[in-house]
C-alpha cells in the first residue's frame, strides 16, 4: 500500500501586542481582471478624445489658413472686380437708353405728320403748353383757351386727322391767364400704329 503523506496545518499566531504588530497590505486588487479591464477601457477613451482634439484642431488650423489665402487672391483681384462693376453699370446705362430710344420709335416722316396734324387745327384762341407720349402710341396734350367750345371744337378736328385714331378728354378746368379767366385741358390722342410706314412696306 502506498503511503499516505501526512500534511502539517500551519498556524501563524502573532503574540506581540497590537501596538507592535505589523499589518501585511493586501495588493492582490491591482491584479483584479475588473480593474485592469477598467483602466485600459479609460486609457483608451484619453488617447481617442486627445487625437480628435488634435484632429479638430488640425482641420481649424487648415480652414484658416484656406480662409487667408482665398481672402489674399480676393484682394488682388479686387481692382479688377471693380473694373468689371464699374464696366457692368456703364453697360446697364446704355442699355436703358438704348431702350428709351426704342421705345420712342423715332421714324421722322411719322413724328412729321403726326405734328403737323396737331398743329395744323388749333383754334385762334387756344395754344398747347406740353406734348408727352405716355406709351408706344398715345400722346398726352395740353393747353389753354379762352372760349369753351374750342375744346370740343379740336377734339373733333383731331379725330379727322389720318394720324390719329382716338381722342379722348382726360380733364378740363377753369384757370387766370393774365388776369382773364380761360380754361385749362388735358386730352389723350392715341395715333395710327402703321403712320408713316405705308412707303416702307
Amino acid at each position: 500500500m502506498a503511503k499516505k503523506k501526512n500534511k502539517a496545518l500551519a498556524i501563524e499566531i502573532n503574540l506581540l501586542p497590537a501596538e507592535f504588530r505589523k499589518v501585511k497590505t493586501d495588493w492582490g486588487w491591482i491584479l483584479s481582471r475588473r480593474i485592469i479591464w477598467s483602466v485600459i477601457a479609460f486609457l483608451a477613451v484619453c488617447v481617442a478624445a486627445f487625437m480628435l482634439v488634435v484632429h479638430v484642431q488640425e482641420t481649424t488650423e487648415n480652414m484658416k489658413s484656406e480662409l487667408s489665402r482665398i481672402e489674399s487672391e480676393v484682394a488682388k483681384e479686387k481692382p479688377l472686380l471693380n473694373k468689371i462693376k464699374t464696366l457692368d453699370e456703364k453697360l446697364a446705362v446704355i442699355a436703358q437708353k438704348n431702350k428709351a430710344l426704342k421705345s420712342i420709335q423715332v421714324n421722322k416722316r411719322r413724328w412729321v405728320i403726326l405734328f403737323e396734324n396737331i398743329s395744323s387745327v388749333i383754334p385762334p384762341n387756344m395754344w398747347l403748353t406740353n406734348l408727352s407720349q405716355i406709351s408706344e402710341a398715345e400722346m398726352e396734350l395740353k393747353g389753354n383757351t379762352f372760349d369753351f367750345a374750342e375744346v370740343a371744337e379740336y377734339m373733333v378736328r383731331l379725330e379727322q386727322q389720318i394720324s390719329v385714331s382716338t381722342v379722348t378728354l382726360v380733364s378740363i378746368a377753369t384757370i387766370k391767364v393774365g388776369g382773364e379767366e380761360a380754361y385749362g385741358f388735358t386730352i389723350k390722342v392715341t395715333f395710327k400704329q402703321d403712320l408713316g410706314l405705308e412707303g416702307e412696306q
